[in-house]
């Protein structure tokens, strides 16, 4: 009998350790390196911008990066990625600067140079977005809005977006189309486990610390509220973190106007990396023809052989 409730407990422990080791990966925030400032910032690009602390409305204090383009409405929002920072998207900013577009990337909560609160997958990052949003309102006039989002942030613009009905266009890089599928996707082909328990007690853990539920984050449930806004969605082909099967699944679900691009070969994330040339112009070009911009001297034809 003892040796019996000895392996139970051995399992339980050992349950709890594997659900916390899920809900640590996904939801805590990034612990600081000290190495913060050893970073490339917009100087190096010799950029217009402007460096600006926002808060949302639940009082999260996180940092953004303004590229001006004078008497242009045309803005893109970028939204990055799990645990990423802005650094990380400063090559696509720049590039649709370069076209003629405002330009706005900014951070989340629980990144660096942000507050320290859970990450929450879209759930209350789409705060951070509405406080850039209300920001590219109020500085630029007549602001004409489109988001880009990577992984995470192609989630928060797909849900920030379907309660923002002057965005009028988004890219949508490598999204998933539920968190909870998505979670125990990655459980069951990292570990090899069943993830289904894992995910649900790292779902309590996550209600526990933040408020948020799992069942919250599930794009797919949103679309109708964006039609008919168009999307383009982006996925690489090679991509073992979120399938691409994901971003079919919503393109499938959609009514409104959509695009869809696959990457052959391309990892998580990582068309722009596999062509940048052509992942800018496809992306500046859609921009362009949703938000009214005339950047006909700036883009060049897009070969049919050179889309795969």
């Amino acid at each position: 009998m003892q040796y019996a409730v000895l392996i139970v407990l051995v399992l339980l422990a050992t349950y709890i350790a594997v659900a916390y080791v899920v809900y640590h990966r996904a939801f805590a925030p990034v612990r600081p390196a000290g190495l913060e400032d050893l970073t490339f910032t917009p100087f190096e690009f010799q950029a217009d911008y402007e460096d600006a602390e926002l808060v949302t409305a639940d009082g999260v204090n996180f940092g953004a990066w303004y590229f001006r383009q004078p008497g242009s409405p045309q803005t893109v929002i970028v939204s990055g990625g799990h645990k990423g920072q802005r650094q990380g998207a400063l090559g696509i900013s720049i590039a649709l600067w370069r076209k003629g577009f405002n330009v706005i990337v900014y951070s989340y909560r629980g990144m660096l140079g942000s507050d320290r609160a859970a990450i929450t997958f879209g759930i209350k990052e789409v705060l951070e977005l509405q406080a850039v949003i209300a920001f590219a309102r109020k500085r630029i006039p007549r602001a004409r809005i489109g988001l880009l989002g990577y992984s995470m942030g192609a989630v928060v613009s797909l849900l920030g977006a379907a309660g923002e009905p002057g965005v009028e266009a988004l890219v949508l890089d490598s999204p998933f189309s539920d968190l909870r599928t998505l979670l125990i996707e990655n459980v069951r082909t990292r570990a090899r486990l069943p993830g289904t328990p894992f995910v649900w007690l790292a779902g309590l853990m996550l209600r526990a610390r933040s408020g948020s539920k799992l069942a919250d984050c599930s794009p797919i449930s949103v679309l109708s509220s964006l039609e008919p806004r168009p999307l383009f969605f982006i996925h690489g082909g090679a991509d073992r973190i979120t399938n691409v099967n994901h971003s079919r699944r919503l393109y499938d679900a959609y009514r409104g106007p959509r695009e869809i691009w696959i990457v052959q070969g391309a990892p998580h994330a990582g068309a722009y990396f596999a062509d940048r040339p052509l992942y800018v112009e496809r992306v500046a070009g859609f921009f362009a023809r949703h938000l009214g911009l005339n950047v006909s001297g700036h883009l060049r034809l897009v070969e049919e052989e050179e889309v795969s």
